[in-house]
C-alpha cells in the first residue's frame, strides 16, 4: 500500500473518520449515557402512570380488569405498582397470586410477594391449573376477614413442598388452609420482579405524608422523587400520582422502580466499554482497510486496463461484473476499448486500402503507360504497312500490283479494327463500370455455337473439336461474356495447336458447380510464364510474329471476365500442349 496512493488515502480517511465516531460514542456512553437512560426511562415512567391515573379515574374497572391493567403496567414498565386509599393504605398490590376456595366455600387469595426466588421458580414448575387442590401455610393479612394470605410453604399432593415454614422475622400466628384452584395467575419467568418487597418497605417509610406533599396531590400533581432504601443501600425511584374524582383525592397510585440496576448496568458497562475499546479500534483499523481494499481494487483494475488502452492494448477486457457504478464504469471501458479497437482497425484497413489504392494507381499508371507504349508498338506496323502501300498507289504502281496492294491495306485496316475493339472491352473489364446480365444456360450448346462460328479456322489447319460432357447442368452467368471467353480461348488453342490434331473439351460436374477444360496438342508455355499470360500484349513467342501471336489481348480479357464471374481459372501444361480450365 503506498504512502502516496489512493489505497492509503482512502484507508486513513476511513479510519480517522471511524476512530473519531467511536471515540465520540464511548465518551458519550461513559459520561452521559446513565443520566440519559435514567431521565428517559422515569419521564416514560411518569407518563405512564399519569395515563393509567387518567384511565383507573374515568373507568370503573372491576377487580379482574384492575388486576389485568396492573399486570400489564407492571411488565411495560419494569415497575412495582399499588393502589392506596389517601391515608396510604393498600388496596390492590402485587396482582400474581393464586385463589383457591377452601373446604367452607370461602374464596381466599394467596399473595406470591413474599416467596424467595428459588420458590418462585418452583412454583412456575410446578404448573399449577384451575382444579388442582394445594395446602397453604402461612400468615393472613386480616384475621377477621381471612381473604388474603401471605404463605410460606404451599403443598401439593405428588409434588416438593414450596417454600419454609420459617417465621424469622414474620409477624402474626402461622395457620393452614386447604382448597381447590380456582384461578391461578402467575407471570413468565422474565417479568416475575424480585423486588416486590421495597414497594411495601416504601410506602411504610412514606406515610403518614407532609402537608406539602398533600397540598400537591389535592392539586392534581404528581410527587416524584428518589428514594435508598437505609438497610441495603438500593436506590429507587418512587412517582405517586392522585386519581381525582369529583374534585378530590380517591386513590393514590403508587409507583416505584429500581434506579440500582441502571448504575450496576452502567457500571458493568463501563468496564466492558473498557475491554472493547482495543478490540473496536482493532477492529475499526481492519475494516478500514478492508473497506479502502475494497474501494480501490476496481479502481486498480480498471487503471490498469486504462493504462493498457492508451498504449492502443485493447485485448485486455475489466473483469468485474457488478451492479454498482464499477460495474457500470467497467461496462463502459470495456464498450470504450471495442469501439476504440473497431475504430482503429477500420483506420488501420482504411490505411491499407489507401496504401493498396495507392498501388493500383501506380500500377494502372504503368499499365498505361506499357498500354500506350504496347498500342503503339502493335498499331505503329499495320500503320507504316498501310501507309507504304497507299503511298504506292499514289505513285501508280502496275495495274497487276493494285489489287494486292488493296488486299493488303484491307487486312491490315481489319487488324487494327480487332485491335481497337479488344482494347476498348478490356478497358471497359479493368475499370469494373461493366455489370454481368446473368441468366441460366447450358455450356455445351455454346460450345457448339462457337465451334460452327469457327469451323473456317479448324479446317484451315484440318483440326478437329472433341466435345465431352459428364454431369452437366445449367450455369447462372453472363452468357455473352462466357461465349466471349469461350471464344477466345479456343482461338488461342487453334492458333498454337498442331496442324492436323484434336482440340478437346470437357465439361464435368464439380458440386454445385461445373468446371471446362480445354486441351490441344502444341509446344508447351515455359513454366516461368505460365503467370504472363494473362497478361495483356502478352505472347509466348517473343519474336511477336503477329501472324500467330494475335492481338495479345485475348487471354487478358478471358482474365477479367472470370474474376467478374468469381471464377477459378488457369493454365497447365500437358505431355501433348497445354490446357486451360474455369469453373462456372
Amino acid at each position: 500500500m503506498k504512502r502516496g496512493g489512493v489505497t492509503f488515502k482512502l484507508f486513513a480517511i476511513t479510519a480517522s473518520f471511524f476512530l473519531l465516531f467511536y471515540a465520540i460514542v464511548l465518551v458519550g456512553q461513559l459520561l452521559f449515557f446513565e443520566k440519559f437512560y435514567q431521565n428517559q426511562r422515569l419521564a416514560g415512567l411518569e407518563k405512564k402512570l399519569q395515563s393509567f391515573s387518567e384511565e383507573y379515574a374515568s373507568n370503573r374497572w372491576d377487580e379482574p380488569r384492575i388486576t389485568r391493567e396492573m399486570g400489564l403496567f407492571i411488565s411495560q414498565n419494569k415497575a412495582q405498582l399499588a393502589i392506596l386509599n389517601p391515608e396510604g393504605k393498600v388496596k390492590y398490590d402485587n396482582f400474581f397470586r393464586i385463589v383457591i376456595r377452601d373446604d367452607k366455600g370461602a374464596s381466599v387469595k394467596i399473595s406470591l410477594m413474599l416467596l424467595s426466588e428459588s420458590d418462585q421458580k418452583e412454583l412456575l414448575a410446578a404448573h399449577l391449573q384451575r382444579g388442582d387442590r394445594i395446602q397453604v401455610e402461612g400468615v393472613f393479612d386480616d384475621d377477621r376477614s381471612k381473604e388474603l394470605i401471605y404463605p410460606l410453604v404451599i403443598k401439593k399432593a405428588g409434588m416438593k413442598d414450596i417454600g419454609s415454614a420459617d417465621m424469622s422475622g414474620i409477624e402474626g400466628p402461622l395457620e393452614q388452609i386447604s382448597g381447590v384452584v380456582t384461578d391461578a395467575l402467575l407471570p413468565s419467568p422474565n417479568l416475575w420482579n424480585l423486588r416486590q418487597g421495597l414497594l411495601y418497605l416504601a410506602i411504610d417509610d412514606w406515610f403518614p405524608l407532609t402537608d406539602e406533599q398533600k397540598a400537591d396531590l389535592q392539586n392534581g400533581r404528581m410527587i416524584e422523587k428518589e428514594w435508598t432504601e437505609t438497610l441495603t443501600g438500593v436506590r429507587s425511584f418512587i412517582a405517586v400520582q392522585p386519581v381525582m374524582r369529583d374534585g378530590k383525592v380517591s386513590e393514590l397510585l403508587f409507583a416505584i422502580t429500581s434506579l440500582q440496576q441502571i448504575s450496576e448496568a452502567y457500571d458493568a458497562l463501563r468496564l466492558f466499554y473498557l475491554y472493547i475499546g482495543v478490540g473496536g479500534i482493532i477492529l475499526i483499523l481492519l475494516l478500514s482497510l478492508i473497506f479502502s481494499k475494497f474501494v480501490t481494487k476496481p479502481l486498480l483494475a480498471l487503471n490498469k486496463i486504462a493504462l493498457r488502452m492508451a498504449k492502443l492494448d485493447f485485448s485486455a477486457k475489466s473483469p468485474i461484473r457488478s451492479n454498482d457504478e464499477f460495474g457500470s464504469l467497467s461496462l463502459s471501458l470495456n464498450s470504450l476499448s471495442e469501439s476504440l479497437d473497431h475504430t482503429l482497425k477500420e483506420l488501420h484497413q482504411a490505411n491499407e486500402q489507401l496504401r493498396a489504392d495507392m498501388e493500383q494507381k501506380q500500377r494502372m499508371e504503368q499499365m498505361q503507360k506499357e498500354f500506350v507504349s504496347n498500342a503503339s508498338h502493335e498499331l505503329k506496323t499495320p500503320l507504316s504497312i498501310v501507309k507504304g502501300f497507299a503511298e504506292g498507289l499514289r505513285d501508280g504502281i502496275s495495274e497487276s500490283k493494285r489489287e494486292r496492294y488493296l488486299e493488303v491495306i484491307l487486312d491490315e485496316t481489319g487488324k487494327m479494327e480487332d485491335l481497337v475493339k479488344d482494347m476498348l472491352e478490356l478497358t471497359k473489364l479493368e475499370s469494373k463500370t461493366i455489370k454481368l446480365k446473368k441468366s441460366r444456360f447450358m455450356v455445351s450448346e455454346l460450345i457448339e455455337d462457337i465451334v460452327d462460328k469457327l469451323s473456317h479456322h479448324l479446317n484451315e489447319k484440318g483440326l478437329k473439336v472433341v466435345h465431352m460432357a459428364a454431369g452437366e447442368h445449367p450455369v447462372y452467368a453472363d452468357q455473352s461474356k462466357i461465349e466471349q471467353v469461350l471464344f477466345n480461348i479456343l482461338v488461342n488453342a487453334i492458333r498454337h495447336a498442331v496442324p492436323g490434331s484434336e482440340i478437346t473439351v470437357r465439361i464435368e460436374s464439380d458440386g454445385d458447380r461445373i468446371k471446362v477444360t480445354i486441351d490441344n496438342e502444341g509446344e508447351n508455355i515455359p513454366e516461368d510464364q505460365l503467370e504472363d499470360i494473362w497478361e495483356r500484349f502478352y505472347r509466348a513467342e517473343r519474336s511477336r510474329n503477329r501472324k500467330t501471336g494475335g492481338t495479345g489481348l485475348g487471354l487478358a480479357i478471358v482474365k477479367h471476365i472470370l474474376e467478374l464471374h468469381e471464377s477459378r481459372y488457369g493454365v497447365t501444361n500437358t505431355e501433348k500442349g497445354v490446357s486451360f480450365y474455369f469453373m462456372l
